[in-house]
């Protein structure tokens, strides 16, 4: 986990160490509009950091990939036919697990394999079954749509490569998704990276939050 100084904000980091910490394997909080997630870069992640991801979330993993790598490992969206781009199920792919090396695809230890193997360029469909237990995300086009996603930031962020991510929920009601105010206070005791108010180095719109 990062390590924080003492001051209040020492925890909030810019678009390019956010980078270094995913490539490190590093947690990274991110916040895009409504959606504040907790990811780790896919090509990396390990068992403990996968059982950390499931822990600190509501759990439902999803990976961050960009739509040519989706369309080439023949992953279709799972509702093709939903395209406001609004909606947090934008671009989400039919579920996966890795064909090789896990039992039943649930633990940390799969799914953290699956991960990786998604995330891995030389990846081929016949690397994957399905159904599975981890979602891919089509990365949205944030020029097209005028802003930046969680998704379309971390794709970003990994040079095309993918995280795995999922949503923060509250401590205080694990039902509700985390708010703003709890996030910078889970960054804040956790000592984890928060990338809350940013600019894409393209300089696409993006959604800034007051603390």
């Amino acid at each position: 986990m990062k390590t924080a100084s003492t001051g209040r904000r020492d925890y909030l980091c810019g678009w390019a160490e956010a980078a270094g910490l995913l490539q490190r394997g590093e947690p990274l909080i991110i916040a895009a509009g409504v959606n504040i997630v907790l990811a780790y870069a896919g090509a990396t992640i390990d068992t403990a950091s996968m059982a950390q991801l499931i822990a600190r979330t509501s759990g439902f993993v999803q990976v961050a990939l960009p739509t040519a790598r989706c369309d080439a490992l023949h992953l279709p969206e799972a509702a093709p036919t939903i395209r406001d781009t609004t909606r947090p199920s934008y671009g989400q792919c039919v579920t996966v697990d890795a064909a090789e090396s896990i039992t039943t695809g649930i633990s940390a230890a799969d799914r953290a394999r699956t991960v990786r193997v998604l995330c891995d360029p030389t990846t081929v469909p016949t690397d994957l079954t399905r159904p599975g237990h981890v979602v891919p995300m089509r990365a949205v086009d944030a020029q097209q749509h005028r802003k930046t996603t969680a998704v379309s930031a971390l794709v970003s962020l990994t040079d095309s490569i993918g995280a795995a991510f999922a949503d923060l929920t509250s401590l205080e009601n694990p039902l509700q998704p985390v708010s703003l105010r709890e996030a910078h206070r889970l960054a804040a005791t956790s000592r984890t990276a928060f990338l809350a108010e940013w600019l894409h180095p393209h300089k696409l719109e993006t959604t800034s939050n007051s603390y």
